[in-house]
């Protein structure tokens, strides 16, 4: 059978997928109850993303203003010898970790992360996190006792939603976990219901027909 039935791991919206190996084409599965079809153009391009010619598919070494392939060991053993040397020299918080968004979606990384992050002893630690949502788990740590026990909003059967310095057409509302959440609102619209967004600077959620906005400083 051709097709197969998946859920998008890219962000926490998690929606659910309709995949096509043979003509090696994504959409949206209108069955699924949460994302009821919906789809964003980083789950419709995985076969794009996947099949592209300048995709790298192996280790680059920088020699000049060109890239040559080298194999995972040798990348392995210049960049731990490296890292080495640099905290040697100034430091352990000198070198710095990055952890991307996909790193969060996937339970090797979420094992390994922490042991590599003690392993390094550095302070300068950062994420997708640091840039996102982190207020929002501020916030839940301070009321529950935990970062990531986030509310999650009852979008679809709610009457009035407030909305505290957030963007979710623009982040599709991964967090709380409601693909399609533009239609989402213009749902909350069609049955009476209201938004109420309270941002410093109007953002493209308060266009939103059901919306008040408010802002200040």
């Amino acid at each position: 059978m051709a097709q197969r039935f998946h859920t998008c791991m890219l962000c926490e919206a998690v929606c659910g997928l309709t995949v096509d190996v043979e003509t090696r084409s994504v959409r949206g599965d209108p069955d699924d109850p949460f994302s009821r079809g919906h789809i964003c153009p980083k789950a419709a391009a995985i076969f794009d993303v996947q099949d592209d010619a300048d995709r790298i598919r192996e280790p680059q070494r920088r020699e000049g203003d060109a890239f040559r392939a080298i194999s995972w060991k040798a990348a392995l053993e210049q960049a731990g010898a490296r890292i080495a040397e640099v905290q040697r020299k100034y430091g352990r918080n000198a070198v710095g970790v990055y952890l991307g968004n996909p790193s969060v979606h996937s339970y090797a990384a979420l094992l390994a992360t922490p042991l590599f992050n003690r392993a390094m002893g550095t302070r300068s630690r950062f994420s997708a996190t640091s840039v996102d949502q982190l207020p929002a788990m501020l916030a839940s740590l301070e009321m529950f006792g935990h970062q990531l026990l986030l509310p999650i909003p009852d979008v679809d059967r709610t009457s009035f939603f407030l909305m505290l310095g957030a963007n979710p057409r623009a982040s599709n509302g991964s967090l709380m976990t409601a693909g399609g959440i533009s239609r989402r609102l213009d749902e909350l619209r069609e049955r009476g219901g209201k938004l109420v967004v309270v941002d410093p600077r109007r953002c493209s959620t308060c266009s939103s027909p059901s919306s008040a906005s408010a802002s200040g400083t």
